[in-house]
């Protein structure tokens, strides 16, 4: 019986012959929980004085080790930014390990030593117009980089301050004003026409490192009512940083106009009026990288002041279990979060913060821990409260997430039913699967709705191939 908390095994072997002769083996096995601990639940509150929910345990989760398969996580900090535990874990758990994963990880992350190491190998990705694709591409391979990831890597770590080498920066600049100039192309499947969305994505970067200039403009059609959102936002921005735009004042007036518009709130979750037109995600855009996006856009313009921190805490609504949905949003929304704080919340945290259940409690001294801190409650025997109070000065955030262990009993479906069937293609004895026999896997997928970026991870039993 493997531990709760165990992260490995492990094995030690040893033989001795009579004459003297013996050997010794060690290995170590690496292990998962068969049950994992999820995050259930999250909510974020700024703690204005005190803070109450109701808790009770999830009937189905497995016997807690004090707090080794879930309970409450409690989270303090002084200010919105993009150390929020949600979107640490996220980052700190996410598995995959393409190019913008990679680069999104080290800048939601704060990261400078894994930064590092995506600029030492983000040559090997570069084609040879110097544009950049999400693996490395095969040598002799006819360019295929891509114009849209390449203007997000620009973008992104030009946002976050994470420098580019000019040996990597200059080749990826010129290919982009190569791709936007018309003298090389690129074509990619895609399920609508997306070029001149495309072209504002690159100009936009290249805005950002003052190679854009008005007359890239000059093939796309201006109908910024008829862009998604994201385009609209790299339209607003290229207006405020290129001079030499016809009619640039009105136009500017007329892209802000369009945002507002598009903007609606349920409750506190922040929407765009034309979501379902924004899931533009073979570019890698959707409604919550845009409400990302735009607070970025507009944190500096007066105007906007007054609805920032509704733009603010109606796209922390938007997360789901403490984060966003993909890491280009999760990217984005550290990066807004980080320069909402700077701006906006200076007021220092003091005194002290209490947590309690009633059976358990914690305690935060802000003059030991200015920064905050975060601690796991066992979940109480009998459904209770969660009490939260803070004891002194400024207004820190809180973040509460219910985590628990809790076995399938049958199919879980969030969006996606999955069905998995397995039938022989060779099997030696009919009663049961024996060494040599071949079987063939197929999964089906129904998706109730359009979603980004999808994994299907379904392993092959151990000893198999």
């Amino acid at each position: 019986d493997v531990r709760a908390e165990a992260g490995h095994i492990v094995w030690e072997g040893a033989a001795e012959e009579a004459g003297g002769a013996k050997d010794r083996l060690k290995v170590t096995q690496q292990v998962a929980a068969g049950v994992p601990v999820h995050v259930l639940q999250a909510t974020l509150a700024q703690l204005d004085g005190s803070f109450s929910l109701p808790i009770e345990a999830p009937a189905d989760a497995l016997p807690a080790i004090g707090t080794k398969r879930g309970g409450l996580r409690v989270a303090l900090q002084p200010r919105l930014s993009g150390a929020l535990p949600g979107i640490r874990r996220y980052f700190e758990n996410y598995p995959f390990t393409c190019l913008e994963q990679m680069a999104s990880k080290a800048i939601g992350l704060h990261d400078e030593a894994q930064w590092a190491a995506v600029v030492n190998t983000l040559p090997t990705y570069l084609d040879s117009d110097g544009l950049a694709n999400y693996f490395p591409p095969p040598a002799g391979d006819a360019p295929r980089g891509s114009d849209r990831l390449t203007a997000h890597l620009l973008a992104a770590s030009h946002e976050a301050g994470f420098a580019l080498p000019e040996a990597v920066k200059k080749p990826m600049l010129d290919g982009l004003t190569a791709f936007v100039e018309g003298r090389i192309e690129r074509r990619f499947w895609s399920p609508r026409p997306d070029l001149d969305v495309r072209k504002l994505a690159v100009i936009e970067a290249l805005a950002r490192h003052g190679r854009a200039q008005a007359r890239m403009l000059d093939s796309i059609e201006l109908a910024p009512n008829q862009w998604p959102t994201a385009a609209v936002i790299d339209w607003l921005r290229i207006l405020r940083a290129v001079d030499g735009v016809p009619d640039q004042a009105t136009r500017l007036h007329e892209a802000q106009q369009i945002l507002r518009s598009r903007l609606t709130y349920a409750g506190t979750t922040l929407r765009f009026s034309n979501e379902v037109d924004d899931f533009w995600w073979w570019l890698m855009d959707s409604a919550d990288a845009n409400a990302a996006r735009l607070i970025l856009a507009v944190i500096d313009d007066p105007a906007w002041r007054d609805d920032l921190p509704r733009l603010v805490v109606g796209a922390l609504a938007r997360q789901r279990g403490g984060a966003w949905l993909t890491t280009t949003a999760n990217l984005w929304g550290a990066l807004a979060l980080d320069k909402f704080a700077a701006k906006f919340e200076s007021q220092p945290i003091g005194g002290r913060s209490l947590a309690s259940t009633g059976e358990a409690s914690s305690v935060v001294d802000w003059s030991s821990a200015p920064n905050g801190d975060a601690v796991t409650l066992a979940w109480p025997a009998q459904p209770g409260t969660l009490s939260v109070t803070h004891e002194g000065s400024g207004k820190p955030w809180l973040t509460v997430q219910s985590l628990a262990a809790i076995p399938l009993k049958a199919p879980l479906f969030a969006g996606y039913r999955l069905t998995r069937t397995v039938t022989p293609v060779e099997q030696k004895d009919q009663s049961g699967w024996s060494r040599g026999d071949i079987l063939r896997v197929r999964i089906e997928v129904n998706a109730l709705s359009d979603m980004t970026w999808v994994v299907v991870s379904d392993p092959v039993p151990g000893g198999a191939t």
